[in-house]
């Protein structure tokens, strides 16, 4: 009931912000506080490490669940990516539209202009979180990262900042509260209601600089250093390549 509330006082908000125009960082302001509250709510305790970015930066996360969007929505001023379809669902679609999510078409014909969007949000200062497994998994590894999600950076300066959520659970088995392979939403988010408590670390990692980097060397880098703060294995367990496409 507390977390109905909750979603009911964001709709709220978001119609009051609408109606008088904020801005940027006072959407984000709202965004924070919603999202610290609701984490609060369903017995998420978040714990950050380490700076904000002092620079505009892609940011970019290992994808464990659907968690992962408020727990970094909770820590940093970002701007998130999202698949068309959600835009067209009712309530959800409207909220992420006026909180500055960035609806995009998934296919190599809509690549250009999506990556030309990004630069273009990033030169006028909006951060974005971009998830470049492509994939959730149980967070007993990290997948490669694809390279072509770096190329709204790669060669400019902006820096790419590389996001480790560390779940309990990890580095020794999976992560309960993952969201992966054959899940449903609702059961899954009753899972994480019926635990008392769940603990996440948000490790914000030192930038990468893009200027002289290709996207590869760039997506290589980041998954290094998030692997290294996880302390997960380099390859996936055999038999756990598949998950959930996100």
């Amino acid at each position: 009931m507390r977390i109905v509330l909750h979603m009911l006082a964001g709709v709220w908000l978001t119609w009051r912000m609408v109606r008088r125009g904020a801005d940027f960082a006072e959407r984000s302001r709202i965004r924070r506080a919603w999202y610290d509250r609701a984490l609060w709510i369903v017995g998420v305790r978040l714990r950050i490490h380490g700076e904000e970015p002092r620079r505009t930066s892609l940011v970019v996360a290992n994808h464990v669940s659907w968690l992962d969007i408020p727990l970094i929505g909770a820590a940093m001023d970002t701007c998130f990516l999202s698949k068309a379809e959600i835009a067209r669902w009712p309530i959800i679609g409207w909220l992420g539209r006026q909180h500055d999510t960035h609806f995009i078409e998934r296919g190599a014909n809509q690549a250009s202009a999506h990556f030309e969007a990004m630069r273009a949000g990033l030169d006028e200062g909006l951060q974005f979180v971009v998830f470049p497994e492509g994939t959730t998994s149980r967070g007993e590894f990290v997948r490669r990262f694809h390279p072509r999600l770096f190329a709204a950076v790669a060669g400019t300066q902006h820096p790419v900042q590389p996001v480790a959520l560390a779940y309990e659970g990890m580095p020794n088995g999976p992560v309960p509260v993952s969201y992966a392979e054959d899940d449903r939403l609702i059961s899954n988010v009753w899972k994480l209601l019926c635990r008392r408590e769940t603990h996440v670390d948000l490790h914000l990692l030192a930038p990468l600089e893009s200027a002289n980097q290709d996207r590869r060397s760039l997506a290589d880098g980041a998954r290094s250093a998030i692997v290294d703060v996880l302390g997960l294995p380099v390859d996936p367990p055999s038999g756990r390549a598949s998950a959930r496409a996100s």
